[in-house]
């Protein structure tokens, strides 16, 4: 099944006030997640939600991490406030599974533990559109997608010459600065965006009032394309984050009141591509390089430390498409290079650790109307490494309209997937282990009528996860691979409806999880067994906007690691509250406010780590 986000009916109805009065109807979204290449959001089985521009600033989302915290499915936890580490899982499984990308270039870092996407770090200043797609996409996209892709996507400039620059200023002492140029003619397109924000922030362990953990956050994004003729382009890519973050070590005497521990980040994403199409058949090819380098420095009992991580990923791609009467056709080729190190700098120094490793990938893929009521999909990938087991995946997935009931949609996905050992894990095997990737079999199944209701229930089981095994006698630990299953199954739902008449517009969603079981039955942690999210949204006659959302988390278990052995504590039970306001204060001058939190609840995300209170954040923003 495909859904749209809430937020496109929302832009809809801003867009025109008369629409109230009239059937809303939706505007034509278009995705590049599903298989590499642009389609419509209705030409695929996979669940996808598109977050559009709007609503990242009518919600005042300051990254990408707030931005996706409210869609189905997904759940997310931080260790402390803006820009301190963030986990997020997608149907219960860990955020190392899932592929993040912006622009096309890969942001999964290889020298994390479990080769995530750092969240924390992407603003959203100069998003134009997040497409999330939820249950295994490997068949497409390889490693790392086998619970879902983010596809973070840039503003694109217009015809002629455009811009805006936005300030922004909020609790914490939170100050930003957003800016883009651009330029589009026939033959040419340029564009300049940039991002500052900072913000003295509060304590990163509690209590919230301790020591303030800062962040700092400089963001650059280029795009420069030519259009040669008719049937050739190319463009470039680059977009560069860098970071500081304080943060408290939970192994360091001053707990909450370290102001020592702090962090930097340095992430460079290169892109090339070059189009060709003629009539029925397009190519792409791509050329794109990723460079990470992350530094902690720590002091605990152990002493001062210095933790280094860098990692390069090298990426060449030529994608294929044929579009015929009933469908499209895609042949893809692939190769990847992948690299990385990690240095522990202490009293107590250790070797550097390193590995690399090579990615060579085909697959086919065929979108197929049976009839005007039934898509048919089918992917089929297999991926060659020289340094560890080799991996075929695929997916089936068939969606009808029913005649009986307009508006009525089924659909099924049956899918297999995999997730390649980091490179910091591959560096780091237990003693006498060899990796291997991890595989993952699931399925979903979901049915809806227009955007009045849609559920969605999902399957998935891992196999041969990747884990941290520790010898207390021989004090040796590594990765290997765990025997057994772990087992994800829940249900989502979700809908929305307008009420014209008073312009006014409803929308909820809810998720439960049935297992979020490791591979020997226990529950893994910080995962919510139920959330829910709603939103009631209000537009004057004179484009003013009103809008309060809620999330309630349900039951949540954590570890206390205070004591030893560490306990199992509570999390959960807890309802959040935000209002939201935007208007246009003159012609292109716009205005937001965003209140978080607004009962000022005290809650952990996880156990031991302050999150925010009561805050207030404003932006204004010119546009030309």
């Amino acid at each position: 099944m495909t859904t749209k986000s809430f937020s496109i009916i929302t832009a809809t109805l801003l867009l025109s006030n008369t629409a109230f009065a009239e059937e809303v109807t939706l505007a034509p979204i278009d995705v590049i997640s599903t298989n590499k290449t642009e389609q419509s959001i209705e030409n695929t089985t996979s669940n996808v939600t598109v977050i559009t521009a709007e609503e990242i600033e009518e919600k005042g989302y300051q990254n990408i991490a707030q931005a996706i915290s409210t869609v189905a499915g997904i759940q997310m936890t931080n260790l402390g406030g803006l820009g301190q580490p963030t986990s997020f899982f997608v149907r219960g499984q860990d955020s190392g599974k899932v592929l993040v990308l912006l622009d096309g270039m890969r942001l999964n870092d290889p020298s994390t533990t479990n080769g995530t996407a750092l969240l924390d770090a992407l603003t959203t200043n100069n998003i134009g559109q997040i497409e999330i797609v939820k249950g295994g996409v490997s068949s497409i996209w390889g490693s790392n997608a086998s619970a879902g892709v983010i596809n973070i996507i840039t503003k694109e400039p217009k015809e002629g010459t455009h811009g805006s620059v936005a300030l922004s200023y909020g609790s914490y002492n939170t100050r930003g600065i957003d800016a883009d140029i651009g330029y589009k003619s026939e033959k040419l397109t340029a564009q300049v965006l940039a991002g500052y924000l900072k913000t003295d922030g509060f304590s990163a362990l509690a209590p919230r009032d301790a020591e303030d953990d800062g962040y700092e956050n400089k963001n650059a994004n280029l795009k420069l394309g030519y259009t040669f003729d008719e049937n050739n382009k190319v463009n470039l890519s680059y977009n560069r984050i860098k970071t500081k973050t304080d943060w408290d070590d939970m192994y360091s005497f001053d707990l909450a009141d370290d102001a020592y521990s702090h962090a930097t980040a340095d992430q460079t994403n290169y892109a090339l591509n070059y189009y060709f199409k003629m009539d029925r058949y397009s190519a792409v090819f791509t050329a794109s390089k990723g460079e990470f380098e992350r530094d902690y420095y720590t002091s605990n009992f152990f002493g001062d430390a210095h933790n280094t991580y860098k990692a390069t990923i090298k990426e060449y791609s030529l994608i294929n498409a044929y579009d015929y009467s009933s469908g499209k056709a895609i042949l893809g080729l692939e190769y990847k290079d992948i690299e990385g190190s990690n240095l522990y700098i202490s009293s107590f120094p250790s070797l550097p650790t390193e590995s690399s490793y090579t990615n060579k990938a085909v697959f086919l893929s065929n979108t197929y109307n049976i009839n005007e009521s039934t898509l048919l999909e089918t992917n089929l990938r297999y991926d060659s490494y020289d340094e560890f087991d080799n991996e075929t995946t695929y997916k089936i997935g068939l969606k009808h309209q029913h005649d009986f009931l307009k508006g009525f949609t089924t659909s099924a996905n049956y899918y297999t997937s995999y997730d390649a050992p980091s490179a910091f894990q591959l560096a780091t095997p237990a003693p006498g282990s060899l990796l291997k990737p991890s595989y993952t079999r699931g399925f979903d199944v979901s049915a809806a009528y227009k955007e009045l209701i849609a559920v969605t229930y999902f399957n998935n089981r891992v196999e041969d996860n990747i884990d941290y095994v520790y010898d207390p006698l021989t004090y040796i630990g590594g990765y290997q691979n765990v025997d057994g299953t772990s087992k994800f199954e829940g249900l989502e739902v979700q809908g929305a409806y307008t009420l014209p008449a008073l312009n006014v517009h409803l929308s909820a969603n809810y998720t439960h999880l049935f297992k979020f079981e490791k591979e020997d039955g226990t529950e893994l942690p910080r995962r919510a067994k139920d959330i829910l999210n709603a939103t009631v949204e209000y537009y004057t006659e004179n484009n003013m906007h009103f809008s309060v959302d809620a999330q309630y988390v349900g039951d949540r278990s954590d570890d206390d690691y205070s004591i030893f052995p560490a306990s199992e504590v509570q999390t959960g039970n807890y309802t959040l509250w935000n209002l939201n306001f935007n208007t246009e204060l003159m012609k292109d001058l716009d205005l937001y406010l965003n209140a978080r939190n607004i009962f000022d609840k005290e809650y952990q995300s996880v156990y031991g780590y302050a999150t925010e209170g009561r805050s207030l954040y404003a932006k204004v923003k010119y546009s030309f």
